[in-house]
């Protein structure tokens, strides 16, 4: 139940909202009945332009979205995470108020819709898609079948409903039937990579005759993708035709080594029993970094076995474990006797207590790239085993790209550190670190390279004066957010991918200091570039984590 708060309350302002009645294009307050003294300490409206980004009405490299409201001049939303934009207010509505109002693209795309919001005292935070076009919807599907066999539901008289997080706990309106089945369904627009937890209801909690499924049991739970996604499920998980499948997954070693971040990065199984796209995830409930998945499976699999599957990280066949190696297989039985199944490994068969190979991450090259200058490869270095670093290999090679596809390896180039060369001029360097334990480990990690950010350049263009711009940098490696401070006051600044693109923009910040959010922004390396109202630039590297 500790997952309930956040998510929910913003789940159900978004339903109440989209059930609201039009209300008129003006913007003015309605219901001006007597305000209420108190204001509201503080309203959040983050808004998802995820669909619009798709249908190509918001570039968020060059648009902007506002909240226009009645009595306020128009606010600019600030980028967040995956597509969503924010704005609050502190103490500028009237409690009991009704305000009504829309966003705006620029200045002139305006939503179809009509909204409306009525400020309560305390801490508000109301979240909706761009004009109520969410980019999923996930229905929730439960079989009564067997609850009405043992009295517990009659479809003639009774209802059901789903009590999760997707409704503050309060409980969704009845469950609609699909056909003559005994199959009810319900269909909510959910946050692409939210948490649900939940669980369901025959009639109300209240209700002499209501009664939730899983007493005293864990609550479901599911992480939500950015498709459309059917969840079903037998009441109080009950059907003779089924039995419980637990799959476990210790990813102890991956979070120490830090290829796997608890905070970001998530877990999923694809087999043949999920059509290898897998929707399902697994969770770390315990706390103790195994992760689970516990889901029924049809009894057909006890003869038509055995399972295969891998394990993923972040749903990515390019991050699935057991590169090149045959998938696991289980052979599914029947649970007599107290003979449950479960299956438990560690991710990738990477098991801490037995030698492995240390890993080098966080690679990086340091120096100005101009001709006679002298450069550092930089890395970190991990064995979850605790045995130290030995002699690791390094090498210099040069590219004629800066995706570094084509580097051929520089003569004697065979330190971690290097100095520019004539031939370097108008390439771009590549440093390669491959890691290796104290001498008498034969562990030896896979290499790994980092690219540097421009081409050689045959003299000082100023980068060093222009990097000077930049203070500090921190946290870097970043995870949610990257805070960049400045000897001058700063107009504008841009994080760039390491291809060049540009991914997040700030302007008009008139600020010596700024934080900007980088939870959305694939892991990998990315270039600040911060300009003063003078004019004067300063880039500096950030690493995402």
């Amino acid at each position: 139940m500790n997952l309930y708060i956040r998510s929910a309350i913003i789940q159900t302002v978004l339903l109440l909202m989209t059930l609201a009645p039009a209300v008129s294009m003006l913007f003015f307050s309605i219901n001006t009945v007597s305000a209420n003294p108190d204001t509201t300490w503080s309203v959040s409206f983050r808004l998802n332009m995820t669909k619009a980004v798709n249908n190509n009405i918001f570039s968020p490299d060059s648009d902007h979205v506002y909240l226009v409201m009645d009595g306020i001049e128009p606010l600019k939303l600030v980028q967040g995470p995956g597509y969503t934009y924010s704005v609050s207010l502190f103490n500028q509505l009237d409690s009991g108020v009704v305000y009504s109002y829309k966003f705006r693209i620029n200045d002139s795309v305006w939503e179809t819709v009509n909204r409306t919001f009525t400020p309560k005292p305390g801490m508000v935070d109301v979240s909706m898609w761009w004009n109520d076009e969410a980019v999923n919807y996930t229905t929730f599907i439960v079989n009564m079948k067997y609850a009405v066999q043992y009295s517990l539901f009659d479809p003639s008289v009774d209802s059901v409903s789903i009590v999760g997080t997707m409704n503050t706990m309060q409980g969704s309106p009845k469950m609609n039937r699909i056909d003559t089945t005994l199959n009810y369904a319900y269909v909510y627009s959910l946050d692409p990579g939210s948490i649900q937890q939940y669980k369901y209801r025959i009639n109300l909690g209240d209700s002499a005759t209501g009664q939730m499924e899983l007493l005293y049991k864990p609550d479901r739970i599911i992480r939500i993708p950015d498709t459309l996604l059917e969840v079903t499920n037998d009441f109080n998980n009950f059907n003779p035709a089924k039995r419980l499948m637990t799959f476990k997954c210790d990813m102890s070693y991956y979070i120490e080594a830090h290829h796997f971040n608890m905070a970001y990065d998530y877990l999923d199984i694809a087999g043949n029993f999920n059509g290898f796209g897998a929707n399902d995830a697994l969770f770390d409930t315990n706390g103790d970094t195994i992760y689970t998945l516990e889901t029924y499976m049809d009894t057909t699999w006890i003869h038509q076995g055995p399972l295969e599957f891998k394990f993923r990280i972040n749903g990515d066949w390019n991050s699935a474990e057991l590169t090149g190696k045959p998938n696991r297989t289980y052979a599914f039985h029947d649970t007599v006797n107290l003979n449950p199944n479960i299956f438990t490994c560690f991710y990738n068969d990477l098991n801490p207590s037995i030698p492995t190979p240390p890993w080098a991450y966080n690679v990086d090259i340091q120096g100005l790239l101009i001709y006679k200058k002298f450069l550092s490869g930089i890395y970190s270095y991990e064995n979850v085993n605790g045995i130290p670093e030995g002699v690791s290999s390094y090498r210099w090679l040069r590219s004629n790209n800066s995706l570094g596809l084509d580097a051929t390896p520089i003569d004697s180039a065979l330190k971690i550190t290097y100095v520019v060369d004539t031939l370097d001029i108008g390439k771009w360097l590549v440093f390669e670190v491959t890691p290796k334990g104290v001498s008498g480990d034969s562990a030896i990690g896979k290499p790994v390279r980092a690219v540097s950010s421009n081409s050689v350049s045959a003299w000082d263009v100023g980068m060093g004066e222009r990097s000077a711009l930049i203070s500090l940098v921190y946290p870097n490696p970043a995870y949610d957010y990257i805070t960049i401070e400045t000897g001058k006051q700063m107009d504008r600044v841009e994080i760039l991918s390491y291809l060049g693109k540009t991914v997040l923009i700030k302007e008009d910040i008139g600020s010596t200091s700024v934080r900007l959010p980088v939870g959305h922004l694939p892991k990998g390396f990315y270039l600040l570039k911060a300009t003063a109202k003078s004019g004067e630039w300063g880039v500096a590297r950030m690493i995402r984590n």
